[in-house]
């Protein structure tokens, strides 16, 4: 059975992790992954043997004057992949499903792009059937995945009327230090609505569930 080819664009804190997960799939391949840049994430990548594209135009000739091994762009990549995923910050996504739409691909985007971009908000153990056949999904963040996988279980017990989560998270990513501080310490989530979770009709109930109304309070 041939393999499914997955496209990766973004490499960065969700792209790496999502490249790694589809290298060890038996079913699947890296087919490729994007970066703009030519620091260690991509350098880290091209040790790995990941096929490397520019997700943007003039990046390619920057990174190969930097010795990272550029085989096309987006646009090449498109054309070797059965679907991409989409790692790219906040925004870029949805400027992106066009461009996947155009070219006859599926897309699964990140959590923080809106649910409406695809009307779908994935998770496996919440409404796995109606991702089914579609053109894109989006796959909500790390943290409402986790709130849904608990309170899922307790709710098809009948255990669960509201519940309240407080989120503490890492303050910022390792080369965004010098910017948003150290990268050891904790804070409270405290935008609401954020892509962490939208207050009472939240992400949760998107991703399938609609009799209770789940908030995250601080």
């Amino acid at each position: 059975m041939s393999k499914i080819r997955v496209g990766i664009n973004g490499y960065g804190v969700i792209g790496k992790r999502v490249a790694d997960a589809v290298a060890l799939q038996d079913d699947m391949e890296v087919a490729g992954v994007t970066a703009v840049n030519a620091d260690y994430r991509i350098r880290v990548a091209a040790e790995k043997g990941y096929p490397i594209y520019a997700a943007a135009p003039g990046k390619g000739q920057m990174m190969l004057e930097a010795g990272i091994p550029v085989e096309g762009d987006l646009l090449d990549l498109l054309k070797r992949v059965d679907i991409v995923i989409d790692c790219t910050p906040k925004g870029i996504g949805a400027e992106h499903k066009p461009i996947y739409e155009r070219a006859g691909i599926k897309a699964v985007f990140q959590g923080a792009e809106r649910h409406e971009l695809t009307g779908l908000s994935f998770v496996a153990q919440v409404n796995y059937a109606e991702a089914l056949n579609r053109q894109s999904a989006r796959v909500v963040s790390c943290n409402t995945t986790a709130l849904c996988r608990v309170m899922n279980a307790f709710n098809k017990r009948g255990w669960v009327k509201r519940a309240r989560a407080v989120l503490l998270r890492r303050g910022t990513d390792p080369w965004e230090s010098h910017r948003d501080g150290m990268i050891n310490t904790v804070i409270p989530e405290t935008k609401v609505p954020s892509h962490q979770g939208t207050g009472r009709q939240n992400s949760h109930q998107r991703a399938g569930h609609h009799h209770h109304g789940w908030r995250r309070s601080l």
